[in-house]
């Protein structure tokens, strides 16, 4: 990338800027000056100088989005991390990430968005990033996995976040990638085999790390490698994680590593789920009110033993004193260790899951009463499994089919709707307990963002550093994308809450901001380009993310 320098003549600052470039045949780079214009003795800005003669061929660019995304991760540091680690390619992996941020489509076709864009102009790149450039640079990046950790480490320093989410998904692959392609639980239920992703945000859901990892290793073995790598690079907030870690086996290997944790239960542990029947009466006391984000709950909180026992750790709680065997139970209680267990009824959520209940019963009793079939039951089988948990049926002597709701399945849907269940290290509070809860699903949407906007399904390519490398620079993308969907969202709860004056950008998605920016063109030739015009809309969304706004006219792509 060229320099920019000042010389003073008469008074009057002007601005050049300096490239080094090769001479065929030349030990030494020969040093081209380039005249940008005079600086504004005011504002200290470079007005460019104008052109005398319109060149023969002008072109028109995207310049909205490039500008906004470059400010953006300018504002995060991202250029600053990564050209202190990949020394030299920078650039480069910075504009295949804001290529994909515009644009999500598959690395061999990156080039399209960066010719159709100033994303060359902006960063300096030398060339458009065509399929062979981005493969090299994909590959070269997943070799350099010390050179990768070092840049998590700075992106962790940089977050101040109290709480971090750990989650695993699958990506499928048409390829072996040498092995690290296997058959496992793919939760796309793709017939593919996949690798697997672990992946690392902070409490606003911006990514800060990530490992790819072998398709069948189990997600025990990712949480004890990915919580020793986090420590490895400074990450030691509390541990925020979804209901498909729980299991006795793995909050026993948390509580050995020291590890302040808190997710969700999947309440198929016979001792929570008897928490859950003794959080119904105990609910009734005005101590189990409580209140977060403006909203009541009720909860109550329990102390949860885990064990080993015979080998195996298994989750224990204290019984009453006239239960079979209360001695024994209760003395394994008191020497094991402990964590907390937050039994939680939101008004809210038990509205909605009663609704969202009723729905599909109603929908199915509409569907199947008083209707006669060849095969009653085989239509009862089609029904959805959830579905059957509530409903039976018979058939009387004219053929006709008839359905039953069953009492105590739905008493106990009733009493059980809008609970949840969430364990917690022992020393964690009902406020930590939420927050972290608020920010649970944080890594569930970046995921989503990753694996739908920025074309993270089925790799075809066979190389496991190619692979690796291409993940990076997405990954890279979803920083941008995040933060992006950090500050619209924000930007509604603000404006709710304050009641202030809508403007255009409220209610607008991450791909509609994109959209919109795209308005703003740069139309010129190489060292002469203006802006067209820049509409409220596209002014509104530079405020709404701190930048400048641009005004239309003259501009140097620097």
């Amino acid at each position: 990338m060229g320099s920019i320098f000042y010389m003073e003549r008469n008074g009057q600052k002007y601005a050049y800027e300096s490239t080094s470039v090769r001479v065929p045949g030349k030990k030494n780079p020969r040093t081209v000056k380039t005249y940008l214009g005079k600086v504004d003795p005011e504002t200290g800005r470079i007005i460019p100088k104008e052109s005398r003669k319109r060149p023969d061929e002008e072109y028109a660019k995207f310049y909205g989005t490039v500008h906004a995304l470059d400010g953006i991760q300018k504002k995060m540091g991202l250029f600053e991390d990564l050209d202190s680690v990949f020394i030299g390619m920078a650039p480069n992996i910075v504009g295949a990430a804001i290529a994909l941020t515009i644009n999500p489509t598959s690395m061999d076709s990156i080039h399209y968005t960066v010719e159709g864009s100033v994303i060359k102009e902006k960063l300096k790149l030398r060339g458009a990033l065509s399929p062979s450039t981005v493969g090299e640079l994909s590959e070269k990046v997943g070799s350099m996995i010390s050179t990768m950790d070092r840049f998590f480490m700075k992106r962790i320093s940089r977050s101040s976040s109290e709480f971090y989410s750990l989650d695993l998904t699958s990506v499928s692959t048409y390829s072996k990638m040498q092995g690290w392609a296997q058959w496992g639980h793919n939760r796309d239920n793709e017939d593919l085999k996949q690798t697997n992703i672990a992946m690392v945000t902070d409490a606003d859901g911006i990514p800060v790390m990530f490992r790819m990892l072998p398709g069948s290793i189990a997600d025990m073995a990712v949480m004890q490698t990915t919580v020793d790598d986090m420590r490895r690079l400074g990450c030691y907030g509390r541990l925020v994680m979804d209901r498909g870690f729980e299991s006795a086996e793995n909050i026993s290997k948390l509580l050995d590593l020291g590890v302040d944790f808190t997710m969700p239960s999947n309440a198929r542990a016979e001792p929570i789920k008897k928490l859950m029947s003794m959080a119904v009466s105990d609910m009734g006391n005005s101590s189990a009110f409580r209140f977060h984000e403006d909203r009541a709950y009720k909860a109550i909180e329990y102390e949860v033993g885990v064990p080993d026992i015979d080998g195996n750790a298994e989750y224990i709680i204290r019984v009453p004193q006239n239960q079979k065997n209360s001695t024994e139970i209760n003395r394994l209680f008191e020497t094991s260790r402990k964590l907390k267990a937050f039994v939680v009824f939101d008004p809210t959520k038990a509205a909605d899951d009663m609704n969202s209940m009723m729905s599909m019963i109603n929908e199915t009793e509409l569907r199947l009463e008083n209707t006669k079939h060849k095969d009653p039951g085989a239509m009862y089988r089609g029904v959805h499994p959830y579905i059957r948990r509530y409903l039976d049926y018979s058939v009387d002597d004219d053929g006709m089919m008839h359905i039953h709701r069953k009492t105590n399945a739905m008493t106990f849907a009733d009493n059980r709707a809008g609970m949840f269940v969430m364990l917690s290290s022992e020393n964690t509070t009902w406020e930590q307990m939420m927050s972290s809860y608020d920010v649970r699903d944080w890594v569930e949407k970046a995921f989503d963002v990753y694996k739908n906007d920025l074309d993270g399904n089925r790799t075809r390519t066979g190389n496991e550093e190619r692979a690796r490398g291409r993940l990076f620079i997405k990954f890279i993308a979803l920083i941008m994308r995040i933060r992006i969907q950090n500050m619209l969202r924000d930007h509604d709860r603000d404006v709710l809450s304050t009641g202030e004056k809508k403007d255009s950008v409220n209610g607008m998605t991450v791909d509609e901001v994109l959209l919109s920016l795209n308005t703003l063109m740069a139309i010129g030739n190489t060292g002469d380009w203006r802006l067209t015009a820049v509409t409220r809309n596209v002014r509104e969304i530079f405020r709404l993310f701190g930048l400048e706004e641009p005004k239309s006219g003259q501009i140097i792509l620097s």
